[in-house]
């Protein structure tokens, strides 16, 4: 009688034990995706929310930049990837583009800094080839995720940022404007 006992306590503790186990694996990724849930995109982990996407293009509006949404997320996408990419060379540094963009926009956040950094460093045309190498093995590597609702990542072998956000195919629910 007592095995039987002490096999069924140990039952229940390993089935306790699955139950605490399983519970906190789902709430732990149930956080995980709720975050990518709310995300624009995901750059190597990195979320860029769809909140600071909106405030980007709407401080870009205010300021006479007319970019849409998936033009800002093809830029926040970019950022982290260019910026590593030119930090050996030094090949571009913020200059007057930058800043006067900048000027323009009292209060920008950060993530409008990044996507005007992005575009300035992209207009300046001063990255080298081994920076631009550098940023494909980077883009080539890099795990990106992008919410549906600004479109898909479409890599191609055209630059300037080698990829674009947004539809494969034509959205034939909406008739096309004529």
């Amino acid at each position: 009688m007592k095995q039987s006992s002490v096999r069924a306590r140990s039952s229940k503790r390993v089935a306790a034990a699955a139950l605490v186990g399983l519970t906190s694996v789902t709430l732990l990724a149930g956080c995980g995706f709720e975050a990518r849930q709310q995300g624009a995109a995901v750059v190597n982990g990195e979320v860029i929310h769809e909140d600071e996407v909106a405030e980007t293009a709407r401080q870009l509006r205010d300021a006479k930049f007319d970019f849409p949404e998936n033009i800002v997320v093809t830029a926040l996408v970019a950022a982290p990837l260019l910026e590593d990419a030119i930090s050996e060379s030094k090949s571009w540094e913020p200059d007057a583009t930058y800043a006067s963009a900048i000027a323009a926009m009292p209060g920008a956040t950060e993530t409008t800094k990044e996507f005007v950094a992005a575009v300035a460093l992209i207009q300046s045309g001063r990255m080298t080839e081994q920076d631009v190498q550098r940023y494909r093995d980077n883009l080539a590597k890099a795990d990106i995720d992008v919410n549906p609702r600004y479109g898909d990542l479409l890599r191609s072998e055209e630059g300037p940022v080698f990829f674009t956000i947004g539809q494969k195919q034509p959205n034939w629910i909406v008739a096309p404007s004529e």
